[in-house]
């Protein structure tokens, strides 16, 4: 690991931790036993070191889900797996890290979060049509239009959880579950009761 990728672990690990606002260059400096300067060296400034390791941070993520869906039985499988992925990335996540990009880092939250890049379109587009394809989902599902709305359902989902505090958990079983079974054929809705049934076990 070079010096730049080091200043972007350590930094990335305490934005995650403690948000962007109470994260200085100092204390990024002290954890990692460097010299302020250096950091400078290798990043403009905090936004741009902020910058850098979102847009790494979306590009892992990515590379993440594609090897989940690739490796799953099915797409059902694949998206169990990816909301036990989700849990799991969220779980040592300060609630307050994205909302202090939005107010404090308005111009990288736009770059970086505010554009398609983070909606990941083709990812989802993907799991549409590889459901159909298995006969999972409905044939008569029109993939560009249910693919826009899972992602303009999951921004509104976020803002409310954000405003709100709904936890995910509620809005996974209230909104994101039904709709699943609904685009689901007999053959997809027997595959999640098999899923929901092994969870209920583990739990």
């Amino acid at each position: 690991m070079d010096i730049r990728e080091k200043i972007l672990d350590g930094a990335g690990k305490l934005f995650l931790e403690h948000g962007t606002r109470q994260v200085t260059m100092d204390m990024i400096a002290q954890t990692l036993g460097i010299s302020k300067r250096t950091i400078y060296e290798n990043f403009k400034d905090k936004n741009d070191l902020l910058s850098n390791f979102l847009t790494e941070a979306i590009m892992l993520y990515k590379k993440r889900v594609l090897e989940i869906i690739k490796g799953s039985q099915n797409v059902i499988d694949a998206l169990f797996k990816f909301g036990e992925y989700n849990q799991e990335a969220v779980k040592g996540v300060n609630p307050c890290f994205f909302s202090d990009i939005k107010k404090y880092h308005p111009e990288v939250f736009e770059k970086v979060m505010g554009g398609d890049q983070i909606r990941n379109y083709e990812i989802t587009y993907t799991i549409l049509k590889r459901g159909i394809n298995e006969g999972n989902f409905r044939k008569e599902i029109d993939i560009e239009v249910a693919n826009l709305f899972i992602h303009h359902s999951m921004e509104f989902f976020h803002k409310m959880s954000e405003e709100r505090n709904i936890p995910h958990q509620t809005i996974w079983i209230s909104v994101h579950l039904p709709y699943l079974r609904g685009i689901c054929t007999d053959k997809g809705q027997e595959l999640i009761k098999g899923f929901l049934e092994k969870i209920e076990n583990q739990e």
